[in-house]
């Protein structure tokens, strides 16, 4: 189990890997905190020098950054295929980690990271940044708080903006699918969130012969996730033309109300029937729109897939993470939420296999 941390204490920070785009923005949202300091960063990617050299951190080994007590906090960043193994070994070597999603290529490696924590007990959070918006906290309250009556059909929508489906980031062999595994999880950790484990589904996940890129992998998918009290349906595009992700939305439809919630730019907009002790009409809030789009530039570092430049859900989500550290409260985003994300994904996957049949879970 990791030493015990105190506010007093610069908190040592680490990454093990830096290929995945989301890994300068995550540096930066630490930086940016007080009381933080790096403490390097390995890879075996020739990326890591230019890296290394325009973040101003400095490389080191895998072993040297694990053994190394002053580290407490390791970001584990690679490619999908090593993210299990070297989560496990930050894990081991009694680091808190802060894995990027879907946290591997799979339940097996998902269930190795959920069984790694309950043996060392040490912290560990997923990189599901989207659930920081206030958007979707506000969501999350309004569905526990019953106004919305009984929540019997919910509608889910997102998608892969910047052609990035074409990405090999998005084409890695090995992987279960390419921008609905690799994106649309984003949106299931969402589901999870607000109404919890399905007890079936059914999908079809698509490649149009002709119609896009040929070696791009699916180019849509539509499912349903089945409940005992309501339906979730997704419906998913590789192709997204907006630069942001305006098109994402999660829409519940209550039998008192329906509320509509969209994480970046976080908006959201909530109508009560004047039944449930709220007045009748539609209520319509969005956050400051951000000066800086999600997805900037590509850099020397990340020559394929543009950085992140809006750095707000990363902050919030880095402070979640240090204050759960610190604190010795639960991890906002578990190894259990990754797990359930992907035997969702298998089984969506699975359903699109059989032409659309339903798939039961657990």
């Amino acid at each position: 189990m990791s030493q015990k941390i105190t506010e007093a204490k610069p908190l040592g920070v680490a990454c093990l890997g830096i290929t995945h785009p989301h890994t300068s923005g995550r540096v930066k949202a630490f930086q940016r905190m007080a009381n933080v300091r790096f403490l390097g960063a390995y890879d075996d990617s020739p990326l890591l020098e230019p890296f290394v050299d325009a973040l101003g951190l400095h490389a080191r080994t895998k072993e040297e950054i694990l053994a190394d007590p002053d580290v407490h906090i390791v970001l584990v960043h690679p490619k999908s295929y090593l993210m299990a193994d070297w989560a496990l070994e930050a894990l081991e070597a009694g680091k808190a980690v802060l894995c990027e999603k879907p946290a591997g290529r799979g339940s097996k490696d998902t269930q190795r990271i959920v069984d790694a924590v309950e043996r060392t007990g040490n912290l560990f959070q997923v990189g599901y940044c989207w659930r920081f918006a206030p958007s979707v906290e506000k969501m999350q309250q309004v569905l526990q708080s019953g106004e919305l009556g009984k929540v019997l059909q919910v509608r889910a929508h997102a998608g892969c903006s910047h052609d990035e489906a074409d990405t090999n980031h998005m084409k890695q062999p090995g992987d279960l699918g390419g921008a609905f595994y690799v994106i649309g999880c984003h949106t299931i950790d969402r589901i999870l969130l607000h109404f919890g484990m399905p007890r079936s589904v059914n999908a079809r996940i698509t490649k149009f012969a002709g119609q896009m890129s040929e070696s791009a992998r699916e180019d849509a998918a539509a499912a349903v996730l089945n409940y005992d009290d309501k339906m979730v349906t997704i419906d998913f595009t590789s192709w997204d033309p907006m630069p942001w992700t305006e098109a994402w939305d999660i829409t519940a439809y209550g039998t008192h109300g329906v509320m509509h919630s969209t994480p970046m730019p976080a908006s959201y907009k909530l109508y009560h029937d004047g039944k449930n002790g709220h007045p009748q009409g539609w209520t319509h809030w969005n956050e400051t729109s951000f000066p800086e789009i999600w997805a900037v530039r590509k850099t020397v570092y990340s020559p394929e897939i543009a950085e992140i430049g809006n750095p707000v859900y990363f902050d919030r989500e880095a402070t979640a993470f240090v204050q759960a550290l610190l604190n010795g409260t639960p991890s906002q985003v578990p190894a259990s939420q990754a797990h359930n994300i992907n035997l969702i994904l298998e089984a969506l996957f699975e359903s699109a296999s059989l032409s659309g049949q339903e798939v039961k879970l657990g």
